[in-house]
Order: structure tokens, then C-alpha cells, then sequence
């Protein structure tokens, strides 16, 4: 019996069955092959070689042909690939889509021929260009046994002008000139740069080429470049226990300097080394500060295809090497790879936003198990998760007290400055210094209400409120994007109290420091508006107001002040993480300066918050993170309980109520205890959308498999998505 391959396409799809090419070798597993698909041609990867399961062979189509001479996934990548699936409970064609970064797009070659012996086809013995066949063609001879078929990735090209024939009497002096530079060089990219070898015009060597002495050809493109880089050298400190699997405290370079002799134990022992950063503004620090002591490559979304393809293709060739990159880099074929290393682990830019959803730490500790790589994660703050997993094999760099100053908004009748920050930023402008105010959110304010009837302005689109934008006085939705102008009166009392909401954005506070320092420089940096900090940069005083995205701007040399302009937003906005996340970016806040100690103000309506104890005097933090961790235990969140989110998406409510309590019936079916199932939530517009939620908790992964199987099998009217 033939065997049957399995093969793993790009596509929300477990693998398909195809059969081996006639008469070529078998494909080994991780290798890319190319199958017919829709009328057209995909790459996909065998992930599997069975036997024929009783099915006629007949049933199942014929391959067309590999692409390598071996596997383009390692075995450690295959595996990691499955078991992402199964962790994220999503098609396997799903995570293959979403975690490789090359090599399913390529443009072909694809050229057919009539078997020897065939005739009454309109194709002969030579390879003819599929393309030239009419629609509906190739798959009648291809069911037929008729033809033959190859495929090949097309190589890219680029044209090359080259010398065709001699020089001789016939040309001027200036264009022998022209025409010897040009046999010298080869090959020139182009008539302009024989003209400067030559130090002629350009119109010279325009006369060769319409003379006959050159011509363009088309050659093989060369491989393209590799970016390099190299910062600062990194400080040496202290280096880290040998056991330790988590690192947290001090700056982000710090801790980068703390891994790199573990780092270079690794190399020196012929092992190569995966480091994951959460976003491209962290490639240039991470990258520069380890290539000074290590052999460092970078794969990222900052590298365009063909140098995706390249670094892919050579990194098996390569040495003990240190790879560093995004999430794109998980499945990268690194030779040997020993140790898995993911700085700022707990990062939510990790999380992917569409496709498996998966966090990416997650995906690294099932790549380092299925490579027998150690794993060592790094933050500010170790997570709660962090922080069981290490059980004692935790390590913390040394951290720096601040000089904090907590603003108890309860007792201040100012808004959104209070009158001690009014007053520290007053010294800010007197003494020529900078100062960084971190606001919660983007825009003016977080909605738009009536003071007469408490109307607030809610998107049409989804059950969230408008955020007051006041450049344009537009009224904007952050979830789906609609916006609207400003109403000139209430749309329910027609009143014209209309006013922003208190909780003050980015928009507000800079109006407000601008208003309290006029002249001053005030920058402002969020997803709306990212001015140009340079001269900030250089050392010229002023303010810049921004989102937590200033945090991934390199540091300032002159910050005097540091403050987060309302904390509870942070604390009570997100989820049950909402503390440690806050406490994160507390202690994060050091990245914002180079080397002063500035004066940390936090303004806030819960000024005898434990957290702010424990960012006060690093010894609490232990006995904070003890009594999260035995809060989370109390209530059955993770780290001790897995959690899953089921999302009923319908463009009626009805429908997405009547499918959600559907699936609430199938869980209870299914076993779920009370304490296992949380809703179904009420429905929310998102988008255009009734979506209703549900969540499920479970001791283990495999009960919580057991439980989400009515979810997974679901197929109807309403969008089920289980994160």
C-alpha cells in the first residue's frame, strides 16, 4: 500500500492526506511540499507519513513536488507546533500560519509535460508553463494520468549590464573609456555607475548600449544584506546562579548584562541560543548590547521577505549562535539549540492579537521542552506565574528605592494636575529640566456626559462610551474606530452642558501643562500623536505627556520629575492581573531616565494601596507577591487554575444569546461544575456585534479539553472563538 502524507497548510485547518509525488523519493517530515489546491498550487509541510488507512488511494490527490533537499522544521518545531495547537485549542494550519515567518509564499515554477507514450494532448515531451494551459485543463489531465508536473521556487533576478563586444576604432575616447571601466567591473548595476567608474556622463554609456558594445542582462539577484548591530557595551555585574530560571528586578540592561555569561556557557559548549524581545523597539538594544561578547543574528519584522528567507535558510549552517527576535523566531531552525531566553516575559505585547492567540512565553516553554533547552525568563517584575514556576529559583538584581511621592487625590481639589504636581512642575521649568507624565489613555477625556441628565455618548457600533478627542472635536470609538463630530447640544435633553469626563487623557494633561507653563516645551507621544523627541533626546528641557509607549523610547538625559497622572485607571481598567501589571509599570518607570533618580509622583485615590508599599520598600515585595498569589489561589484564577475565555459573536442579540446559553447546556452536559462555568455575561456590542461571553476554569489542561469539546464542534449561526 502507498503511504499517505500528511500535510499542513497556512489555513485554519487540521493537515490533509495527499499522496507522494510517482516516482520521486518519499519527503521526509518537516520538509516543504507543494500540493494542488483550488485550482492553484500550495506549500504546505509534511508533518506526517502514514499508511494507507483503508481508503482507496484513488480518493486522495498526488503531490506535485518537494521544494528542499530537507526538512524546513526541525522535529523541535513540529512538535512545539502541535502543541501549541493543543494548548490553544486552534487548528494546526492556524499556529503554522501565525508562528512561520518564510517560506509558504513563494512564487513558483510550475511546468507540465505529456507522459512518454501519450498523445492527443496538446502539450509534448519538452516542459511546457502550466499557465499556458486553459482553466480546467490541468485537472482533467491531471485526474487523467496524462502529464507529468515540476515545480521549483523562482529564483529572483536583476539586470546586469554587461560588455558585449570589444573596444575599437569606431568609438570615441571617452567612450573606450566607458566601455574598458565596464569590461573591468563585469557586471554594473547600472549605466550610472559605469559613468562615475569611468568619469564620464551618463549619456556616454547610454551611446554604448545603443551602438551594440552593451547590453542589460537578466542575472541571478545576490543574496540580500543582513542588518547588524552594535550599541553600548553592556556593564558587567554579577553573574546569576547556575539553577536560576527567572530574573527580575534592576534595569533592562542590567539584567541583559546579568544573562550574558550564562549566554556565553551556552555558545562555549556548542549550543545555540533563541532569545525572544516582545516588539521591534526592543531589537536594536538587545541585539547591540549582546554582539559585542556573542555571535548574534537577528530575525524580526523589521527584515523584509527575501531576507527572511535567507537568514532561514543559512541558520543551519551556522554555528553556535545567539538568535534574537520576535515571535517570528520560535520556530527558527537553530542547530542544537540548548537555552530559550524571553526578556520582558511578561509583556501583553506577547500576546498575539488575532490567529491562535497565543502568549508567546507560552509557546517558548513548550519549544524548550520539546528541545530539551533550558528556559529562563526575565521582567521588571516577576508574574505571578513567574514567580511559582521558579519555586525558589528566582533571582533579583539589586533595585534602586525611588524617591516617591504618592498625591492622595481625595484631598486635592485640583484636576487632572493636582497643586503638588502643579507645583513640582513649575520647579521643572524654572530649573531648565524634563519632566515625563504618564497619562492612562489617549485623547481629551474617556467620554463625552450631559451635567443636566447624565446622558453619555456611547458608540453606535458597540456598548462602549465615544472618547473626546479635542483636536478636530471628534468623537471617537477606540474598540472599532467609528468617529463623529461633537454634538452642539444633548441628544437626549437637548441641554448644552455637554462635558468631557474626568478621567483626563494624554490630550487634557498636555492642554493643562501647556496652560500652567505657557512657553514651555510640551510634547505629547500616543497612538494619536508621536512628536518628534529629539531635541528632548539632546537634552533640552521641557514636558512630554504620553501612553506607557514612552517606555520603549530610549531613556532621557535630564528628567528631574516622573509621574503617572492617575494610577487607579491602571489598577481597576484590566483584569484580575490589574495590580501586578500596575506594580510592572512602577518599577519599569527607571527605563524613562538614563541615570538620575528623579522624583516619582503618583497621583491616586487609593494612596494606602499595598502595592504602593511594596514599590516603596523593595523588602515588602515578597510578602505582596505571597499575598496575590494566595489571593489568585482563593478565587481560582491562574497560575493554579487554567482559564478560557468562549466569545458568541452574532449580528442579532438573540442569536448570540440563544447560542451562548446553548453552549452553556453542552458544558453543564459535559460535567462542568458551578464553579467551573462563569456565565453566560450579558450581551456586549463590539463591532457591529452581540457577543456574549463565557469562562471556564479548570484544575488541569486536560479537563478543561474534556469541557470546551461542545465549543470546538460548534458549527451554526453565531462566530464561536475560544481563547
Amino acid at each position: 500500500m502507498p503511504p499517505i502524507l500528511q500535510v499542513l497548510l497556512p489555513l485554519p485547518l487540521p493537515p490533509f492526506d495527499f499522496l507522494p509525488t510517482h516516482g520521486a523519493a518519499l519527503p521526509a517530515v518537516g520538509q516543504r511540499i507543494v500540493v494542488p489546491w483550488q485550482q492553484s498550487l500550495r506549500i504546505g509541510l509534511v508533518v506526517g507519513i502514514a499508511q494507507e488507512r483503508g481508503r482507496l488511494a484513488g480518493e486522495l490527490r498526488e503531490a506535485i513536488g518537494t521544494l528542499d533537499a530537507g526538512p524546513f522544521l526541525n522535529s523541535a518545531a513540529l512538535a512545539t507546533l502541535q502543541r501549541v495547537a493543543d494548548y490553544t485549542l486552534a487548528p494546526a494550519g492556524t499556529v503554522l500560519a501565525d508562528l512561520l515567518p518564510t517560506g509558504l509564499s513563494e512564487t513558483l515554477s510550475h511546468e507540465v509535460r505529456a507522459l512518454l507514450g501519450v498523445t492527443g494532448v496538446p502539450i509534448g515531451r519538452e516542459w511546457f508553463p502550466a499557465v499556458g494551459l486553459k482553466p480546467g485543463q490541468l485537472e482533467l489531465y491531471r485526474r487523467q494520468g496524462l502529464i507529468e508536473e515540476r515545480v521549483s521556487v523562482l529564483q529572483p533576478t536583476a539586470t546586469r549590464l554587461t560588455a558585449c563586444r570589444d573596444v575599437d576604432a569606431a568609438l570615441s575616447p571617452k567612450q573606450r573609456k566607458a566601455l574598458e571601466a565596464l569590461q573591468a567591473l563585469g557586471l554594473a548595476i547600472s549605466a550610472a555607475a559605469v559613468a562615475r567608474e569611468a568619469e564620464v556622463s551618463e549619456g556616454v554609456v547610454r551611446a554604448l548600449i545603443k551602438k551594440g558594445y552593451a547590453r542589460y542582462l537578466p542575472v541571478e539577484a545576490e543574496p540580500p544584506a543582513l542588518p547588524s548591530y552594535w550599541g553600548a557595551a553592556l556593564e558587567s555585574v554579577l553573574p546569576i546562579p547556575p539553577e536560576v530560571i527567572c530574573l527580575s528586578g534592576g534595569r533592562r540592561r542590567e539584567r541583559l548584562a546579568a544573562l550574558v555569561p550564562s549566554l556565553l556557557a551556552t555558545i562555549a559548549a556548542g549550543g545555540s541560543v533563541l532569545v525572544l524581545v516582545p516588539e521591534q523597539a526592543l531589537i536594536a538594544e538587545t541585539a547591540g548590547g549582546l554582539a559585542a561578547p556573542l555571535p548574534v543574528a537577528v530575525l524580526s519584522g523589521e527584515l523584509n521577505d527575501a531576507q527572511r528567507r535567507r537568514l532561514w535558510l543559512e541558520l543551519p549552517s551556522y554555528g553556535p549562535v545567539v538568535l534574537v527576535g520576535t515571535y517570528l523566531a520560535l520556530l527558527a531552525p537553530l542547530r542544537n539549540l540548548r537555552q530559550v531566553v524571553v526578556l520582558e516575559a511578561a509583556s501583553p505585547s506577547y500576546k498575539l492579537a488575532a490567529g491562535c492567540r497565543v502568549f508567546v512565553p507560552t509557546a517558548a516553554r513548550l519549544l524548550a521542552e520539546a528541545s530539551g533547552a533550558a528556559l529562563l525568563e526575565s521582567d521588571a517584575l516577576a508574574s505571578a506565574e513567574m514567580w511559582l514556576r521558579g519555586n525558589g529559583r528566582c533571582h533579583q538584581l539589586p533595585r534602586t528605592e525611588p524617591r516617591l511621592h504618592v498625591i492622595d487625590l481625595n484631598r486635592q481639589a485640583n484636576w487632572p494636575l493636582s497643586a503638588d504636581l502643579i507645583k513640582l512642575l513649575k520647579q521643572v521649568a524654572e530649573r531648565g529640566r524634563q519632566a515625563v507624565l504618564l497619562a492612562p489613555r489617549r485623547g481629551f477625556s474617556a467620554g463625552l456626559s450631559c451635567q443636566d441628565c447624565g446622558y453619555l455618548a456611547i458608540c453606535p457600533h458597540c456598548d462602549l462610551p465615544l472618547r473626546y478627542h479635542r483636536d478636530g472635536y471628534r468623537l471617537r470609538c477606540h474598540q472599532c474606530g467609528f468617529s463623529a463630530e461633537l454634538p452642539p447640544h444633548c441628544p437626549q435633553c437637548n441641554g448644552h452642558r455637554l462635558h468631557p469626563a474626568r478621567a483626563a487623557g494624554t490630550q487634557w494633561i498636555q492642554g493643562a501643562v501647556q496652560e500652567l507653563l505657557p512657553g514651555f516645551n510640551c510634547w505629547r507621544f500616543d497612538s494619536d500623536q508621536r512628536d518628534n523627541l529629539r531635541s528632548l533626546h539632546n537634552g533640552q528641557p521641557g514636558v512630554v505627556v504620553g501612553t506607557s509607549a514612552l517606555l520603549r523610547q530610549p531613556p532621557l538625559p535630564n528628567v528631574s520629575l516622573i509621574a503617572i497622572t492617575l494610577l487607579d485607571t491602571l489598577l481597576y481598567l484590566g483584569d484580575y492581573r490589574g495590580e501586578e501589571e500596575s506594580l510592572r509599570l512602577l518599577f519599569n518607570l527607571v527605563e524613562l531616565t538614563e541615570s538620575r533618580r528623579p522624583l516619582t509622583v503618583i497621583q491616586t485615590f487609593q494612596a494606602d494601596h499595598p502595592l504602593l508599599r511594596a514599590l516603596q520598600k523593595p523588602a515588602l515585595l515578597d510578602a505582596f507577591m505571597d499575598e496575590l498569589l494566595a489571593r489568585r489561589r482563593r478565587l481560582g484564577y491562574p497560575p493554579f487554575t487554567r482559564l478560557a475565555k468562549i466569545q458568541v459573536a452574532a449580528k442579532e442579540r438573540a442569536a448570540a444569546e440563544r447560542v451562548a446559553n446553548w453552549l452553556a447546556s453542552a458544558l453543564r452536559t459535559l460535567g462542568a461544575e458551578l464553579s467551573e462555568l462563569l456565565g453566560p455575561a450579558p450581551a456586549l456590542r463590539l463591532k457591529g456585534l452581540y457577543t456574549v461571553q463565557l469562562l471556564v476554569r479548570t484544575a488541569d489542561d486536560d479537563r478543561l479539553r474534556t469541557l470546551l469539546a461542545a465549543a470546538r464542534e460548534y458549527r451554526g449561526e453565531a462566530r464561536v472563538r475560544i481563547e
